[in-house]
C-alpha cells in the first residue's frame, strides 16, 4: 500500500535589527529607536505566538548587527517560548558581517526547521524566508562606509535562489534611500519593499509603527505565501 505524505509548510521570518551608536540617540528628546524596538519585538513576538494557525506555521529569529552581528534569538517555532536578550551596543553598522552571517543562518535554521517537522504521515517544506532589515544609517566599519560591491553579494545570495528570501528595508532617520532600495525585494518590475522615515517621525512613534505593520506583514504573508508589506506611518516608500 502506498502512504501518501501531506505537505507542511514552515516560513522561516528574521528581524534584522542595527544597534549602531546612532539607534541610542533621539533628536527629537523622545525615547531612543533602540529601546524602543528592544522593548517592543518581545511584546511583537508574543502577540503572533497567540494566532494559533500562524504559531503553528511560523517559525523568528532575532539578530542585532552593529560592529559585528549577534544572534539574540535563535530560530525558534512560535508555538515554543520564544527568549530574546538585550543586544550588546554597538558603534558602526557593518552590512558585510549582518548580511553574511544571516545567509549562514538561513541555511542552519532551514535545517533545524526540517528536522523539527519531520513526520512518519508528513514532511516539512520550509518557505522562502522572511526579512526585515531594520537601520537608520549607511554600512560603515573599520572606520570608513562599505561599498556596495562588498556587501551587495551577500545580499543577493540571501535574495537568489535557491534561498529566496523576500527583504523589506526599514530606514529609520539617517538611513540611506538608494541602500534601502538595494537591499529591499519586491515583485518583479513592481514597487520595492523599502521604507524610510518622514522628516519629524519621532523614534519611539516610530518604531511603534514599524512593529505594528510587521505584524501585520508577518500574518498576510504566511497567508500569501509572499511577503506583503504596508506603509509605515511616518515613513513612504523608496523607490529602486
Amino acid at each position: 500500500m502506498t502512504t501518501t505524505l501531506s505537505e507542511r509548510k514552515k516560513y522561516p521570518i528574521y528581524i534584522l535589527l542595527d544597534v549602531s551608536a546612532s539607534m541610542r540617540h533621539s533628536p527629537s528628546g523622545g525615547r531612543p529607536p533602540q529601546a524602543a524596538f528592544n522593548e517592543m519585538i518581545p511584546d511583537l513576538v508574543m502577540s503572533l505566538s497567540d494566532s494559533r494557525s500562524l504559531a503553528k506555521a511560523a517559525w523568528i529569529s532575532v539578530i542585532a548587527f552593529g560592529n559585528e552581528p549577534e544572534l539574540l534569538c535563535p530560530m525558534t517555532a512560535l508555538t515554543d517560548p520564544v527568549l530574546i536578550r538585550s543586544p550588546q551596543d554597538g558603534t558602526q553598522t557593518n552590512y558585510v558581517a549582518a548580511l553574511r552571517f544571516l545567509h549562514d543562518r538561513i541555511g542552519l535554521d532551514g535545517k533545524t526547521i526540517e528536522a523539527r517537522g519531520a513526520g512518519q504521515h508528513h514532511r516539512t517544506k520550509v518557505a522562502p524566508p522572511l526579512v526585515f532589515f531594520i537601520t537608520d544609517g549607511a554600512p560603515y566599519a573599520s572606520g570608513r562606509y562599505q561599498l556596495p560591491e562588498e556587501w551587495m553579494p551577500h545580499r543577493n545570495r540571501i535574495v537568489s535562489a535557491p534561498v529566496s528570501a523576500r527583504i523589506a528595508a526599514i530606514g529609520l532617520t539617517g538611513a540611506h534611500p538608494g541602500t534601502l532600495a538595494a537591499i529591499a525585494t519586491g515583485r518583479p518590475g513592481g514597487q520595492q519593499n523599502a521604507f524610510i522615515a518622514t522628516s519629524g517621525a519621532t523614534g519611539d512613534s516610530l518604531a511603534g509603527s514599524v512593529i505594528t505593520v510587521i505584524e501585520r506583514s508577518i500574518k498576510l504573508s504566511v497567508q500569501a505565501g509572499e511577503m506583503v508589506i504596508e506603509v509605515p506611518d511616518g515613513m513612504r516608500r523608496v523607490d529602486g
